[in-house]
């Protein structure tokens, strides 16, 4: 097979155009060099001799299971647990607090419904449940439902492991990561305890699309709508907004620019948004 180096214009736009409309994700020009080094990965792994060859493969409505690869090829997950930790402490502190005061008060049924959209490995999650395991006093007899959502199969599959290495826990107070994982043998790399996991689940989920399940009482979704133009974003965050529970609390990324699409939340910080309880009649 001839050597490959990099897509043509008219090639990138091809490309971009899939991926946008399966993802929402639209890919800048610059990123040309990177998309076309990400491809020939997947061409090298299908013995293809050209850029046009497997664009004709990703099209086949009988290949999805070459465009979940594909799209875990071009897609960026980083994540750390307790990434920006203003955000866990007002989860372990105020929120799980108001939330105890509606069950006590019969405004809410016992169950914390929780969501981290575009969950990637699972850092993000596994650091809500964290939260609500170091204050299960302020949650006596309720029961917890984490979900974790993406896109991406392959970080999926590495969330629900629960194995990480040192990267992940950059930051992370020792106590606390003896207090939840347990060690590997090879002595570097660490695994979520079963108690961790109890509540946990994760699942396939496009942003694009309405999500089923919910409503929920609270939402992640933090440092992913930069990847979205003006449309998708949109689209996303209606979705979001229909998943929330009357009450239900919408946290983002500073960089996501989402904000003036939620006129029809209440903002409570500059990362933190409120869904409008409905007046009772």
């Amino acid at each position: 097979m001839h050597e490959i180096t990099t897509l043509t214009p008219e090639q990138f736009t091809r490309f971009q155009q899939l991926i946008y409309r399966t993802t929402g994700i639209r890919m800048h020009d610059g990123k040309v060099t990177l998309m076309s080094n990400r491809i020939r990965q997947r061409l090298r792994h299908h013995g293809l001799d050209s850029f046009d060859d497997y664009y004709r493969l990703l099209s086949s409505r009988s290949r999805a299971d070459e465009m979940a690869a594909f799209i875990d090829c071009i897609t960026t997950n980083e994540t750390s647990f307790f990434r920006t930790p203003a955000h866990f402490e007002w989860f372990g502190g105020a929120f799980l607090s108001g939330f105890a005061a509606r069950v006590r008060a019969g405004e809410h049924d016992p169950v914390l419904r929780v969501w981290s959209a575009a969950c990637s490995t699972g850092e993000e999650l596994y650091s809500l449940s964290i939260c609500a395991a170091e204050n299960a006093h302020r949650i006596v007899g309720c029961r917890r439902l984490f979900l974790g959502t993406d896109i991406s199969e392959t970080v999926l599959a590495r969330a629900r492991e629960g194995r990480y290495g040192p990267r992940s826990f950059e930051g992370v107070d020792q106590r606390r990561i003896d207090r939840h994982f347990v060690t590997d043998p090879d002595g570097i790399h660490r695994t979520v305890k079963p108690t961790l996991r109890q509540g946990c689940e994760f699942r396939h989920h496009n942003l694009l699309e309405p999500m089923r399940g919910g409503p929920f009482d609270c939402v992640f979704i933090r440092n992913v709508m930069i990847y979205f133009d003006r449309d998708s974003k949109t689209t996303a965050v209606g979705h979001l907004i229909a998943a929330l529970a009357p009450g239900g609390h919408l946290v983002v990324g500073p960089a996501d620019g989402i904000h003036d699409l939620l006129g029809g939340l209440q903002k409570r910080d500059t990362f933190l948004y409120q869904k409008p309880v409905a007046p009772t009649t």
